[in-house]
């Protein structure tokens, strides 16, 4: 079980960087200067590649194209990775009761349309931005749209909430905007209606779409799209701040496998606690494949643990240098008694007590620096003990030893 999931790891990495399929579902918000070619480009210059296709006809909501063919065949026509919806730019502002009824139904529509085709599919809503002053049009009937501000607040409140209906992300355009406007009133992210995208406007969507969808950092992207570097520069970091200091407020990674984890210690033993609960499989370095695995060190130290949890899509992996204490418990008292020789050593290693001194046998474990147990015997009373290392990788072992007291010697061998 342990090689499959670290195969599937493995794969999944590669895949990573390798092509991924992007389907646009939208309006003119996605449409004008070609976000999705934006993202494409941005990719491109950080060596990533992108498949995409797009659907935006001026004005459409997820309602049109829950029932559209041709958007409904562009969801068919492949096993996309990713599936970005954008609902029309005001709906999703008006009053929860009518959001209720006039968008969450079709967001879920579309959703299990687009796992139908694709189980493994990400769905990625795309949080618009409220207009430039507000939506005055419906002002009068709703206050909140009367300013900005408010617009965007009933914004964010309903895309979060079409993500979490439906364990999806969302990419925070709309957010990015709002802390865009924050920092620099004076660039303009609206063309002259107020509404639709600026170059600039649509660059911080792309900026902020590349950091929802990859999970990595904008800062530093060669593609410019005719913007002025220092520009380009305060906008990839206005989306990478917004984007990647709130994964989980944006619902990025919270429904898909993290690797994320905690651990408490008892004496040399460590009590591991798995972060996300939408994981099937588990992987950790020193062994297990257990959700919230045990774990006895050999010995106190630093030590670097390697955690993969998948589920039937994908996997996450992430690695920590954690610290083990040697609570209580006595430590190489033995290390008089013991010559290990050769060392280094290309073959084998021999086990002798120096001394008639220890009047019992002596456990020993042959351990890998990450913390895997490969071999364990007993040391007789009296005796010597021969270890074949033939079969194992030229590097640092350690040797642990532990008397009927529980005393523990712990000692570093090198296989040349």
């Amino acid at each position: 079980m342990k090689e499959k999931i670290l195969i599937l790891a493995l794969i999944f990495s590669i895949s990573a960087f390798a092509q991924k399929k992007i389907l646009f579902l939208g309006n003119s918000y996605t449409a004008v200067n070609n976000l999705p070619n934006l993202l494409y480009q941005m990719a491109l210059a950080d060596g990533e590649t992108i498949i995409f296709d797009s659907y935006t006809p001026g004005g459409y909501t997820l309602q049109q194209h829950s029932n559209d063919v041709t958007a409904l065949a562009k969801i068919n026509s492949q096993a996309w990775d990713v599936v970005v919806l954008q609902e029309q730019s005001q709906l999703p502002s008006f009053p929860p009761f009518q959001v209720i009824t006039d968008v969450l139904p079709f967001a879920k529509k579309l959703d299990s349309l687009i796992h139908v085709n694709n189980p493994c599919t990400q769905t990625v809503f795309y949080m618009t931005w409220g207009r430039k002053y507000g939506d005055q049009g419906n002002c009068a009937n709703y206050p909140p749209l009367c300013t900005y501000a408010g617009m965007q607040e009933r914004l964010r409140e309903s895309y979060l909430l079409m993500a979490d209906e439906n364990h999806a992300r969302v990419s925070p355009v709309g957010i990015a905007f709002q802390n865009s406007i924050a920092a620099d009133t004076t660039l303009d992210l609206y063309v002259s209606d107020f509404s639709h995208p600026s170059v600039a406007g649509s660059y911080l969507a792309a900026c902020t779409f590349y950091a929802s969808i990859f999970k990595r950092n904008p800062v530093g992207n060669t593609f410019l799209s005719g913007l002025s570097g220092t520009t380009a520069a305060f906008l990839q970091n206005i989306a990478a701040h917004t984007v990647l200091d709130s994964l989980s407020t944006w619902k990025i990674g919270v429904y898909e496998p993290n690797a994320d984890f905690s651990f408490t210690q008892n004496g040399l033993t460590a009590s591991f606690t798995s972060e996300n609960v939408y994981s099937s499989s588990h992987s950790w370095s020193f062994g297990s494949t257990l959700y919230n695995p045990d774990f006895t060190f050999p010995t106190a130290g630093d030590f670097s643990i390697t955690h993969i949890a998948c589920d039937a899509c994908r996997c996450d992996t992430l690695t920590k240098t954690i610290h083990i204490n040697s609570i209580g418990i006595e430590e190489n008292v033995l290390d008089p008694f013991l010559k290990i020789y050769p060392n280094p050593s290309n073959e084998y290693v021999m086990i002798a007590l120096l001394t008639n001194t220890i009047s019992h046998s002596l456990k020993l474990n042959l351990i890998s620096m990450d913390g895997k147990q490969l071999y364990n015997s007993v040391l007789p009373e009296n005796s010597n003990l021969k270890i074949d290392l033939r079969k194992f990788k030229k590097g640092n072992y350690l040797l642990r030893f532990e008397d009927v007291s529980g005393r523990i010697c712990t000692k570093k061998i090198s296989l040349e």
